[in-house]
């Protein structure tokens, strides 16, 4: 092998080396919606330990709310009124990101 191809071939690993780790050190672009099966249930809140969850009615099953907002869901809370929220099942099958409460937007924390 003579000094000419030795040459090519470390420059050629050099770039090759430099690409990859470009793309190492970039992120990923970060949603504002985490991805999941899309669900609605119909159900009342409850707080549990500063956390708020959904106790479903239909289906019934309870969701620990990943994105809760205090203003909103306290208000909840108190009138104990049943309520429609679609979201999203966020981080495993208990944890839910909510889109819509009773078909109207929400923006949670």
């Amino acid at each position: 092998m003579n000094r000419r191809s030795l040459i090519l071939i470390i420059l050629s690993l050099s770039i090759v080396t430099m690409v990859a780790c470009s793309t190492i050190g970039q992120k990923p672009a970060e949603s504002t919606k985490p991805e999941g099966s899309v669900i609605t249930v119909k159900g009342k809140i409850g707080q549990y330990m500063g956390n708020y969850f959904l106790k479903g009615e239909n289906p019934p099953q309870e969701y620990i709310i990943v994105n809760g907002d205090p203003k909103l869901l306290d208000g909840l809370l108190k009138s104990g009124r049943t309520v429609t929220i679609e979201g999203r099942e966020a981080m495993g099958a208990d944890r839910l990101f909510i889109d819509k409460i009773d078909g109207k937007p929400y923006t949670g924390k």
